[in-house]
């Protein structure tokens, strides 16, 4: 994959990323699926850490751009490059920034509604859920307000929608290997 940079290139990297965490984990047994290690989550917490991750993104996306604005302001500079912003992620990650800084995003603190039988069946149809509402949010969007429009990121800090995008696309992509590797694949 490229680097993003228009909307059509984000929506088709999203797309793209979400098949594939999607056809890694229905290739796994049950027990790839939910065997993990000490030093490694299992490809079922990787799963989990990625919703926590993009549900609450899916939903916020969809906002009208007057209510991000007034809960987040406008950005007064230019989006950073796809590249620019992994940079800045990879500088917290080396200053020892982890997910487990934020309990919201941690996969302890997943919760299945009642009555789920099959934790991977829920799960990979939330992962296409919430996927296909992140996308339909992007589509939505001009190439202007994603520049524009703003919102807070807890590792670095407030960044555009672009950027929140770039990160997401990244994000999703380093624990899709991550799922591979807890899965053996």
């Amino acid at each position: 994959m490229s680097d993003p940079q228009t909307q059509i290139e984000i929506i088709q990297q999203l797309e793209a990323i979400n098949k594939s965490v999607t056809n890694t984990i229905q290739q796994m047994s049950p027990e790839q699926f939910t065997t993990g290690t000490e030093s490694s989550w299992s490809a079922e917490s990787y799963l989990k850490h990625l919703l926590l991750s993009i549900k609450p993104l899916a939903k916020a996306i969809q906002f009208p751009a007057e209510h991000l604005q007034t809960m987040f302001g406008l950005s007064d500079r230019p989006s950073r490059t796809y590249a620019e912003v992994i940079t800045a992620y990879q500088k917290r990650l080396d200053e020892g920034i982890r997910a487990e800084d934020f309990a919201p995003v941690t996969p302890a603190v997943y919760r299945f509604p009642d009555g789920v039988t099959s934790h991977h069946d829920y799960l990979l149809q939330s992962w296409s859920e919430s996927n296909a509402k992140l996308v339909k949010g992007v589509e939505a969007r001009s190439e202007a307000e994603l520049d524009n429009l703003q919102m807070p990121h807890p590792a670095i800090g407030t960044i555009t929608l672009r950027e929140i995008l770039f990160f997401t696309i990244f994000h999703n992509g380093l624990h899709w290997r991550d799922i591979q590797h807890a899965g053996g694949l």
